[in-house]
């Protein structure tokens, strides 16, 4: 089996400018993972490579039945009911191996996020085909529904790609990632890089400093080449001038025999000769540097707080009730600097616990220093967050804007009224005003969801290196992100109707 894009080119309809330029890749059997930046072209790569999109120039050479899976599941086809249900003994173990039952296939629309991806995985490998193409599968997944997601992928034996920024469930399958990264023109490079995503991550950084080191080094010698050039055409000058006729007196031979002596020896040409291989040399390193592409350093992450306060915090025991559920949560004391992490499955009430937290501290008076960035934000909080941003003067909203780039982020929606910033980007604005305004207590729920490889790389380093003074507490199912900025666990366990937390 065989999938190739031989010189691939393409350009959104519309737009002037190339996306991808004459861009080759190979697939063999095996899993490649595709990441990068929001916008950097991922989900197009994969729809190119899967026949969905035609490219402007070059082709897309396969041998095998190609399936993608997108983001979102639309509902099985009559296609795949009758493979699902053909009696075949491989669809029986992938139905084993997914935790899927007949029941659950029946109710598909009534299915929580994770049961419907992995009915959308059930059916995608019930149709055996050769190349199997998923873009961002285990996004809003617990871990439970990835390890399930990981034991079926990894019986797959045929080419397949998957487009995602999940670290460890990338790293489950696969050791080489394709990293695209769209420049400022919006043209994309790629680097394929045989490791897993983490390890080709800081491989990636590791060649874009040894990079920008050379080009630097070249820039220093050209400028050593043109210092000394420059000194040595002086000093030519200056031996010119004292080898001038000018001003000695038309009988004063001795004078003018030792002119023409120094003339005759050639000692001011040498200089000239110096000078124009200095500038040679000049030249050719300019043309080196020329065929370089400047890797641009940008600068990364912000300090989340200074010398501000940070409280203590409590939380009584307590059960928390939603509907027919009950949470059982112990007393709960948490010293200032804190680094929370809260785990367990879907379903288990983590939400409702940090929302619980947040409500409670606000009553006890402690809300001017917490930051609650929720998992979803409602109109209500966008419109908020972006009425905050408004009443700012010029210079503080430059400063904010400057905060999200340093965050991974080109907040180029905030200057446009007809541009709705994603939610991603409402996460980095949320957190850039908080800054401001003497936040020191941060609540975030599920804080990797709708943010791409690169901005959740900058936060996680926030978290951990710059935010070590502040007291921080996460959701998250992201187990490389909690790993790196929290170091206390906290895990809900569910059993029916009834959960606790365990500390």
């Amino acid at each position: 089996m065989y999938l190739e894009l031989n010189n691939i080119s393409f350009s959104y309809p519309g737009s002037g400018a190339l996306l991808f330029s004459n861009l080759s890749l190979s697939f063999a059997e095996g899993w490649t993972v595709i990441a990068g930046a929001n916008g950097s072209g991922k989900s197009t790569l994969a729809s190119i490579a899967s026949g969905i999109i035609k490219p402007d120039s070059g082709c897309v050479r396969k041998s095998g039945d190609v399936i993608l899976c997108p983001q979102v599941f639309e509902g099985l086809s009559p296609e795949d009911w009758s493979d699902i249900f053909s009696g075949d003994n491989h669809i029986g173990m992938l139905k084993s191996t997914l935790a899927i039952t007949d029941e659950m296939i029946e109710r598909e629309d009534t299915l929580s996020g994770g049961e419907k991806k992995r009915l959308q995985l059930l059916a995608a490998l019930s149709h055996s085909p050769g190349i199997l193409i998923l873009d961002e599968p285990t996004n809003h997944l617990d871990v439970y529904s990835k390890d399930l997601i990981v034991k079926a992928l990894g019986t797959f034996d045929g080419i397949g790609i998957i487009v995602s920024h999940d670290r460890a469930f990338s790293s489950a399958l696969s050791e080489r990632t394709v990293l695209l990264e769209r420049d400022a023109e919006g043209f994309v490079t790629v680097e394929d890089i045989p490791l897993a995503l983490a390890e080709a991550l800081s491989e990636s950084e590791r060649r874009r400093k040894a990079g920008r080191s050379a080009y630097d080094g070249i820039l220093a010698k050209i400028s050593t080449e043109h210092i000394i050039a420059a000194r040595l055409g002086e000093k030519s000058r200056e031996k010119q001038k004292s080898l001038s006729k000018k001003g000695i007196g038309s009988k004063d031979h001795d004078a003018k025999a030792k002119i023409d002596g120094a003339r005759l020896s050639g000692k001011d040409a040498s200089l000239d000769g110096a000078m124009r291989n200095h500038m040679s040399r000049s030249m050719q390193l300019e043309g080196k540097l020329k065929s370089m592409n400047k890797p641009l350093m940008r600068k990364e992450g912000l300090t989340l707080i200074g010398d501000m306060y940070v409280p203590d915090l409590s939380f009584p025991e307590t059960t928390i009730h939603i509907g027919q559920y009950a949470l059982s949560v112990p007393s709960l004391s948490i010293k200032a600097g804190s680094h929370i992490a809260i785990t367990g499955i879907n379903g288990g009430g983590k939400t409702l616990f940090i929302k619980a937290l947040h409500e409670y501290w606000i009553k006890q008076g402690k809300g001017d220093y917490i930051l609650y960035i929720p998992q979803e934000f409602s109109d209500e909080d966008k419109k908020s967050l972006l009425s905050s941003f408004s009443s700012l003067e010029d210079e503080e909203k430059g400063a904010v804007l400057s905060d999200m780039f340093r965050m991974g982020s080109n907040p180029s929606s905030f200057y446009s009224s007809s541009v709705s910033p994603s939610p991603g980007e409402l996460k980095k604005l949320a957190l850039a005003l908080s800054r401001r305004d003497g936040r020191t207590v941060l609540l975030m729920d599920e804080p990797t969801n709708h943010l791409d490889i690169v901005s959740m790389r900058i936060l996680e380093k926030m978290l951990r290196d710059d935010g070590r003074q502040m007291t921080i507490i996460l959701v998250s199912h992201d187990e490389v992100f909690l790993s790196s900025c929290t170091d206390i666990r906290w895990r809900i366990e569910r059993n029916g109707n009834k959960g606790r937390l365990i500390c």
